[in-house]
C-alpha cells in the first residue's frame, strides 16, 4: 500500500493529462485540483492561494469547454487500470440526490428531487473496491443527471426504458466493460439494480453481479409442486447455520421521521441458506433462463418493534458451500462504503453548501470533487489494512516524527493503527475504550491539520538554508 501523498502530486497524478482542448486550462485545472484537494470544505477564497487563482477556479466553472467528463474522465479509466491488476474487484454502485433547494431561487438548471418538491440533481456513481485487503481504488464511473418527474396517473413500466432512471445502472456496467482475462469483476448494488435490463448488461459486459433482490421473478424449470417465483422459492429453503454458526450482521441507526421514532444501531444474528435456480429474463416462451446463485440471510429473534433484517442477495459467482455464502454477504455489506463515498461528496467537499449560480457549474466541480472524495476514504483505508506495519509505510519520516511528537509517542515504534489514530486525534478524536476506530471526518481533520504543520516543517528548512543578503553600506 503506498503512501497518502500531497494534494500536488494527487493533482498532477489526477488531472495531469486531461484535455480541456487549451494547454493553459488544463495547467489551470491541475493548479485547481490541488488547492481543493487541500481544503476541500472551505470557501473558495480561503481554498484559493491569490486571487488570480481564484479567477482560474471561476473560469473553470464558467467555461463551456470544460466538462465533467472531460475533467472526470482520467481519474476514472486510472481506476480501471488499477482494477485490472487485482484478482478481485467490486464494483459499488449506487445514487444519491444532491440537494441545492435552499438555493433554488438563485440557481438555475436544477431539477426536481424527494418528492419533487425539492431542487437539486442526482449523481450515480460506481466505486471501484477490493475485497480483501478492503481498499477503495477510487471511482470508475459516475453520472450526474436531472430527473424527469412521472406525470400523475401514468405508470413508470410505460416509461421507454432509456428514459427510466434504471438506466443510470446498466451505463456505468457497459462504460466501465469487461475484466481483464483471469479477473473476476463484481457490480453490487442495492434493490434499485434489480431490473432485468440491467442484470442482461452485466451478462453482456462480462461482468459479475451481486445485487439484493427486489422483485419475486418467475423461475424456469422449477420441480412440480415447489414454488415457481424466487423469493417463494429462496425462504422456503432450510438454513445451512446453526445456532453455534450464526452470523453476526451490523444494522445502522436509522434516523427519526415524523412517521418513525429513530432505531438505534444493532447486531442482528442472522440464519443463512444459499442455492442455485434459473430466473426469467423474457416473455419468451423458450426463454432457457439466467442462472444465478441466491443467498439469503435473515434475522433471528429480532428486538421487540424491530424490522427484521432479511438479505436476498442473486450473484453470477457460483455459491457451493456456506464459507461461499458468508463471504457474498460480507461483500455487501461492502456497499455502506458508496453511502460514505456520498457522503465524502456532499459534506467532506461541501458541495452542497455552494450557491454556484447554475446546474452546469455543479457538473464542472464535480469533476474535481468526485476524485478527491475518493481519497478521503483512501485516508481511511490505510489506517485499516495494514494497522501493524510501520508508519513509514504509508507516511514520510517526517510526517511520523511531526505526529508522535504532537501526540506524545515514540516515532520510532509507531504503526499504522497508531499513526492514523494520531492523525485523528489532531481531527478531535478521543480514542477512548467505547469510541472505537476513527471515522473518515475525524481522520480527514487531522490529516489537514498534519498537513498544515508540514508545510510549516519546509518553510521553516528553506529559510533556515536561504541567505537573506545583507545591504550594502
Amino acid at each position: 500500500m503506498e503512501a497518502m501523498v500531497g494534494p500536488e502530486v494527487f493533482a498532477a497524478a489526477t488531472w495531469g493529462s486531461v484535455d480541456l482542448g487549451d494547454a493553459r486550462l488544463n495547467r489551470r485545472a491541475v493548479v485547481t485540483g490541488a488547492r481543493l484537494a487541500a481544503r476541500p470544505d472551505a470557501r473558495f477564497p480561503q481554498t484559493m492561494r491569490s486571487d488570480a487563482e481564484y479567477q482560474g477556479l471561476l473560469g473553470l466553472l464558467e467555461n463551456r469547454r470544460v466538462t465533467f467528463d472531460k475533467l472526470s474522465e482520467p481519474h476514472w479509466k486510472g481506476t480501471r487500470v488499477a482494477a485490472g491488476s487485482h484478482e478481485t474487484v467490486l464494483f459499488v454502485a449506487d445514487t444519491t440526490e444532491l440537494d441545492f433547494t435552499k438555493f433554488a431561487k438563485t440557481m438555475t438548471g436544477l431539477g426536481p428531487i424527494g418528492d419533487g418538491r425539492g431542487r437539486g440533481a442526482e449523481v450515480h456513481t460506481v466505486l471501484a473496491m477490493t475485497p480483501e485487503p478492503r481498499e477503495v481504488l477510487g471511482v470508475a464511473h459516475q453520472q450526474i443527471v436531472l430527473r424527469v418527474p412521472v406525470p400523475a396517473g401514468v405508470s413508470r413500466r410505460s416509461i421507454p426504458k432509456a428514459q427510466r432512471e434504471s438506466r443510470l445502472w446498466s451505463v456505468g456496467v457497459r462504460e466501465i466493460g469487461p475484466a481483464p482475462t483471469g479477473k473476476r469483476w463484481v457490480y453490487v448494488a442495492d434493490r434499485g439494480a434489480d431490473a432485468t435490463d440491467v442484470l442482461t448488461t452485466c451478462e453482456q459486459a462480462g461482468m459479475g453481479f451481486l445485487i439484493r433482490v427486489m422483485e419475486n421473478r418467475a423461475l424456469v424449470g422449477a420441480p412440480a409442486g415447489t414454488p415457481n417465483h424466487l423469493l417463494d422459492a429462496v425462504r422456503a429453503w432450510v438454513p445451512a447455520t446453526t445456532a453455534e454458526t450464526r452470523l453476526a450482521v451490523p444494522v445502522d441507526a436509522e434516523p427519526a421521521t415524523t412517521k418513525k421514532p429513530a432505531v438505534a444501531a444493532r447486531t442482528a444474528k442472522v440464519d443463512v441458506s444459499y442455492g442455485s435456480v434459473r430466473i426469467r429474463t423474457s416473455r419468451a416462451k423458450a426463454d432457457p433462463g439466467l442462472r444465478i446463485w441466491v443467498v439469503r440471510a435473515w434475522e433471528v429473534e429480532p428486538p421487540q418493534d424491530a424490522t427484521p433484517l432479511e438479505w436476498v442477495l442473486m450473484t453470477t459467482v457460483p455459491v457451493e458451500n456456506l464459507d461461499d455464502a458468508i463471504e457474498r454477504i460480507e461483500w455487501y455489506k461492502l456497499r455502506w462504503t458508496i453511502e460514505d463515498y456520498h457522503q465524502c461528496v456532499k459534506t467532506g467537499c461541501a458541495i452542497e453548501g455552494r450557491d454556484l449560480g447554475s446546474e452546469d457549474r455543479v457538473e464542472r466541480l464535480l469533476g474535481f470533487v468526485g476524485p478527491i472524495a475518493a481519497r478521503l476514504l483512501q485516508l481511511r483505508d490505510r489506517a485499516r489494512a495494514t494497522p501493524d506495519a510501520p508508519a513509514t509505510v504509508v507516511a514520510s519520516e517526517t510526517e511520523v516524527r511531526v505526529v508522535a511528537h504532537e501526540t506524545g509517542q515514540r516515532a520510532e515504534a509507531m504503526t499504522v493503527r497508531a499513526f492514523y489514530r494520531g492523525v485523528a486525534r489532531l481531527g478531535g478524536f478521543r480514542g477512548r475504550k467505547g469510541d472505537g476506530e476513527p471515522g473518515w471526518r475525524t481522520l480527514w481533520r487531522g490529516w489537514k491539520e498534519l498537513q498544515g504543520i508540514m508545510r510549516g516543517v519546509t518553510l521553516a528548512k528553506q529559510l533556515l538554508t536561504t541567505t537573506i543578503p545583507c545591504p550594502a553600506k
